[in-house]
This record gives structure tokens, C-alpha cells and sequence, in this order.
């Protein structure tokens, strides 16, 4: 049961990210964040809105694995100018921690292993 919620809830989240609802995303996030992405961190509600409003980018959930409070997503990911052009397209893990039914922490991670020595979590192949 508790993995469902977990997947539910990190689905809605990227959906709400993906259209750019600030508002419906934060409810589903944990007031003080941590966030990761590349050479970028950041810490609550503010520094991850303005994060997503400023990258463009939106994600693509191409496989899942969970684990009770902890999820591991292959996604596609896309940058999209202001004008809506492509920017830039990368695949990579986006590590995801939850707490009450809120995402508390999320982290992109570049290859396969990194993912599962952090996350814990063993992906089939």
C-alpha cells in the first residue's frame, strides 16, 4: 500500500510540475525541500519554484522502482527555451524521499549504479 501511495504521489508531482502548477506541486512538497540537480541546490518551497519556473524542465517517467518511502525514476528529461524550443534532451535517476505523503527530498543521479549505492534500492536490468 505504501508504495502505490508513493507512486501516486511522485506521478501527480511530476504532473504538476510538468504544466507548471507551482501550487498543486508545493502541496504535495515537503515545506523544506532539499533538491539536487547537477552542480545546483537548493531548500524549500521558494528556491524549488523559482528552480522549476527558471530550468523549463519537464520529465518523462520511462521506469520506476520503489521501496516503501523511497523511489527511484529513469526519466527523460527536457529543456525548454521561453519560447517553448527544445533546448536540450538527457535521460538520467531522479532519486525521491518521502515523509508524511510529501516529497521531502530529490536528487538527479547521471548513471546506474550512483542510483542504487544512494538510494538503496536494487534495479533490475
Amino acid at each position: 500500500m505504501k508504495n502505490q501511495l508513493t507512486l501516486i504521489v511522485a506521478a501527480k508531482w511530476q504532473q504538476f510540475m510538468n504544466s507548471k502548477n507551482i501550487d498543486e506541486m508545493l502541496k504535495l512538497t515537503h515545506e523544506q525541500i532539499e533538491f539536487a540537480h547537477l552542480n545546483e541546490y537548493g531548500n524549500g518551497h521558494k528556491e524549488l519554484a523559482d528552480w522549476i519556473q527558471r530550468t523549463g524542465l519537464t520529465l518523462t517517467t520511462l521506469k520506476s522502482y520503489v521501496n516503501e518511502d523511497k523511489l527511484l525514476l529513469r526519466n527523460l528529461a527536457k529543456w525548454k527555451g521561453k519560447d517553448g524550443s527544445l533546448l536540450k534532451e538527457e535521460s538520467f535517476y531522479t532519486y525521491i524521499k518521502m515523509s508524511g505523503g510529501k516529497i521531502i527530498y530529490m536528487a538527479r543521479i547521471d548513471n546506474q549504479h550512483d542510483a542504487e549505492v544512494i538510494s538503496g534500492i536494487s534495479l533490475e536490468t
